[in-house]
């Protein structure tokens, strides 16, 4: 497992651009399951919101080792950054659940990584860690409709409580 404290600055921002890079293409494939329009566009919106992240974090890599190679991992660290998994057989509650776990985690990462540097580097890992908490905390609202409501995601909301 990837030790935050030891890793490289260069590894650990490979590693949270694979992660970002991962989250948008599942919000993306989640926003297109989905039939309620409201919750497809939250969700899309999470998506772009990763995407930004991904171009930060690329401008940070830039800037701090310009001229080194970004290497972006195929995967990432399942312990430190966990990947959400969609099968055709997953709900929109496992989806959210796993989804709630993945940015608590990124929450953290930022927060114990932004410890690791200094200036507009740690402003920026302290955003993150920030944004990744609201996101956190939209997934839970979601996710707290989806468990009072079966139908959710295949209807819109008008019709969910009617």
């Amino acid at each position: 497992m990837v030790n935050l404290a030891r890793t490289s600055l260069k590894t650990l921002l490979g590693l949270a651009i694979r992660a970002e890079i991962d989250s948008q293409k599942i919000y993306l494939r989640l926003a297109r399951r989905l039939k309620n329009p409201l919750l497809r566009e939250k969700i899309g919106i999470l998506a772009l919101e990763e995407k930004k992240h991904e171009k930060a974090l690329r401008n940070l890599f830039a800037a701090s080792f310009p001229r080194a190679e970004l290497v972006i991992p195929d995967k990432t660290e399942e312990k430190l950054l966990p990947s959400v998994i969609i099968r055709p057989s997953s709900s929109l509650v496992d989806v959210l659940e796993q989804a709630m776990k993945a940015e608590k985690a990124a929450e953290v990462f930022y927060a114990k990584f932004s410890r690791r540097v200094k200036g507009d580097k740690k402003k920026l890992l302290q955003y993150l860690s920030r944004v990744e908490k609201s996101h956190f905390l939209m997934l839970r609202s979601e996710y707290s409709l989806a468990l009072q409501f079966e139908d959710y995601a295949e209807k819109d909301i008008d019709k969910v409580i009617t």
